[in-house]
This record gives C-alpha cells, structure tokens and sequence, in this order.
C-alpha cells in the first residue's frame, strides 16, 4: 500500500485537477458519495476539487497494487491533532480493507516533520452507518461516546446522533 499526498512541490502538483475530479466521480459511480458527504457539503466533482485545493484538508490516494483503492483526508487541524476522513472504492473490501485502514491510520499518526505532527486523530461517523461503525470497531478505533446531533444529515435536513471514535499516537498500532 502506498500513501500518496495530494501536495504541491515548487508549484507543481502530484495530481491534476482532472484527477482529483475524478475520485469524486468515481465516489458517485459506486454509490458513495452521498454517504461520504452525508452532510451535503460536497455535492460535486468541483466542489471537491476545490474543498482539498483551497480548502483546509489534506487528502491521500491510496494506491494498491497500482490500482486507486481509495482517498483519506484530514481536517479540523488543532494543535497536534486532526479529524480523519476515509472512502475506499469497491476494489477494497473485507480483510484487505481492515489491513489496508490499519496501515493508512498508523502512516498518518506516525508522521513527523521534524517531530511527530499528531498525538490524535478524531473520526465522528454517523450512528445509522452501521457498515463504517463496524469497520471502526474492527480496527480497534477508542470510542469516545455518541455525540447527540453530532452530525447533519442532508437528505433528512436534521441533526442526527454520531459517534466519536480516536487514535493515539504510541498506543494505536502498537497493540
């Protein structure tokens, strides 16, 4: 598995804007964009280009076997902490999704620049996403609690219950 970095060096991207358009198309094809984004705040391949070219995120391809497996971004920067975001594509399921997940969780809390850059990463996953609230308990992510209207359902135009789940750096991964 590898973690490429959607980032510029010396102005240059590692992704055209074509690309990363299409990652949101490819959400969309396979029916999950609407469960990635279930608060509405991307509803297109522009908004999405623009929500990780201008916004404050910083999104990863995750890249398997040659083949795109999937995106993670983080947001919600906060000293050394950050709120984690994953959507993997119909080419990664089962076991391979736990391990790939697992990996992806430890590369990204384990990074440094100098030092490390996260103590802890933060998920908040609806209550009614059964499926992402079971691959989180799979790998071993803490549970904070339920969060009462911790989260915008844009289809129903109301808050709804989430849970919190988190990662620390020098315990997860480590088990």
């Amino acid at each position: 598995m590898t973690l490429v970095p959607y980032t510029a060096t010396d102005g240059i991207p590692t992704f055209k804007d074509s690309f990363i358009k299409d990652i949101y198309d490819r959400m969309e094809s396979e029916g999950l964009a609407d469960t990635v984004f279930y608060d509405g705040s991307c509803q297109s391949a522009d908004q999405f280009l623009s929500m990780m070219k201008h916004g404050m995120n910083r999104l990863f391809v995750i890249v398997l076997s040659y083949d795109i497996s999937g995106v993670v971004w983080l947001n919600s920067f906060e000293a050394r902490s950050a709120q984690f975001h994953f959507c993997f594509f119909n080419n990664l399921r089962g076991k391979k999704a736990l391990e790939v997940g697992k990996d992806t969780v430890c590369e990204l809390l384990y990074m440094e620049n100098g030092s490390p850059l996260f103590d802890v990463l933060i998920g908040i996953v609806p209550v009614a996403n059964v499926s992402a609230n079971r691959w989180c308990r799979m790998l071993d992510f803490n549970v904070l609690g339920v969060l009462p209207s911790g989260i915008y359902n844009a289809r129903s135009e109301k808050s709804e219950p989430a849970k919190v789940y988190y990662v620390e750096r020098g315990v997860y991964g480590k088990k």
